[in-house]
């Protein structure tokens, strides 16, 4: 089993996309590539994943969230963290099982207080407040779904798989080639959702070819391991 961590002074786009492509994601300011995860003792491996996006279709439950979220607005702008980003996401961690990073700003940028990554943030609306925010990376023809919280009033519409949809929308409307949401682990439920939003378009890095695949020729081989 293999895990390795980068720090680079900067990543510019066509770096970005290397990474994503050799089975890296970005965590805090870092960037790094994993076989496993412990997770309440136990061992697991990982499997990353990525949608292609010239095949990806609008799901009917993409259509569905949609309607639901109708009266709410949505932006994508460059990302820069703010003070309404760091009070939603205390809001957002107040129903998320210990742990959780505490702020924002250490969650994506650790100790420093510089983006070595060219970001995006999508905003959900209620009027003029902001009740749910997504930062992704993009690269020259990829990009990187990175975090995504949301004010726990509005648990109902189903925001946080609501702005996902809609930053793997944003990226397909502008012709970038892969969307990447990072790993899934069989056996963790808590990620399988990344498996049922984009369903025919999703492929996974083969740890022993190091190429991507069509996820249909996955074989269930990472189960959990005692730790």
């Amino acid at each position: 089993m293999f895990e390795q961590f980068d720090t680079p002074p900067e990543v510019k786009k066509e770096v970005l996309d290397q990474y994503l492509a050799d089975g890296w994601y970005r965590m805090g300011p870092a960037i790094f590539t994993t076989d496993f995860l412990f997770h309440h003792g136990q061992l697991f491996l990982v499997t990353w994943l990525r949608y292609h996006l010239s095949i990806w279709e609008p799901s009917k439950s993409f259509h569905k969230l949609e309607k639901l979220n109708k009266g709410f607005t949505i932006e994508i702008v460059p990302f820069s963290i703010t003070e309404a980003h760091e009070a939603l996401y205390k809001k957002y961690i107040t129903t998320m099982p210990p742990g959780r990073v505490e702020s924002l700003q250490e969650l994506l940028f650790g100790n420093t207080h510089e983006n070595i990554y060219e970001s995006l943030v999508i905003h959900l609306y209620d009027g003029s407040n902001l009740v749910g925010a997504g930062v992704f990376d993009i690269g020259e023809k990829s990009a990187a779904g990175i975090t995504t919280f949301y004010d726990p009033a509005y648990k109902k519409y189903s925001p946080g798989r609501y702005l996902i949809y809609q930053k793997i929308a944003y990226c397909r409307q502008h012709g970038y080639h892969y969307f990447y949401p990072g790993y899934f682990a069989p056996g963790i439920k808590a990620f399988d959702y990344k498996l049922g939003m984009a369903k025919e378009s999703i492929e996974f890095f083969d740890r022993h070819t190091k190429e991507w695949r069509t996820i249909s020729n996955f074989r269930k081989e990472d189960l959990p391991l005692r730790g």
